[in-house]
């Protein structure tokens, strides 16, 4: 564990611990790490398993997998499923817990052009459904912009934020968006403070 230099972390104005033993964090990283024996209901599931106690409700489940359209394949096993699928079954597993916050760890990264710029406007389409907030890790710069309400530029090694810059879009934002104006300017301000780093 790294102890902070300074300041302190709250989620909903409590301790990290204290969210973290109510399962009120979701994660979703690069490897959507899906249990090969279950499918993907039953991936979804296993979280509700693991941090519920009496009966599951399996309508949250299939609530979750509909959510990010994933409904229709349920009873499919992750050897069936493209690698978008998979990104999307570990996206219904953390948000099927209500998260106040989703940690997202460049989870597109190792998905094909296509389907990652699929997934990003499906994630910024869910920003309006869901209740958490999230915390969002990439390299991408357009995608950091097309998803962000505020971008936070971050340095390497011992990793500081030198900028925070606000990403004063309209919420919807279709896939149109990346040609415009307003958005180069903000690609190139971030580029510009990459350099800098």
């Amino acid at each position: 564990m790294l102890v902070p230099s300074a300041g302190n972390v709250q989620i909903d104005g409590g301790a990290v611990r204290d969210a973290q033993r109510h399962k009120r964090l979701g994660f979703v990283s690069q490897d959507a790490a899906l249990l090969p024996w279950r499918t993907a209901h039953g991936n979804v599931r296993v979280a509700l398993e693991m941090n519920r106690h009496g009966a599951i409700d399996d309508g949250a489940v299939d609530e979750a997998l509909g959510l990010v359209g994933m409904d229709e394949f349920a009873g499919y096993y992750p050897h069936q499923l493209s690698g978008g699928m998979k990104q999307r079954v570990a996206l219904a597993r953390a948000l099927v817990l209500n998260p106040a916050l989703l940690l997202m760890d460049e989870p597109f990264g190792a998905l094909d052009d296509l389907t990652r710029a699929d997934l990003r406007h499906e994630l910024g389409r869910l920003r309006d459904r869901i209740a958490s907030t999230v915390l969002f890790v990439t390299h991408g710069i357009s995608e950091a912009v097309l998803l962000s309400d505020r971008v936070l530029v971050m340095t390497g090694p011992p990793g500081r934020i030198t900028e925070s810059v606000a990403i004063d879009l309209p919420r919807r934002r279709a896939a149109s968006l990346e040609e415009a104006p307003e958005f180069l300017v903000l690609t190139q301000r971030l580029r510009s403070a990459l350099r800098r780093t």
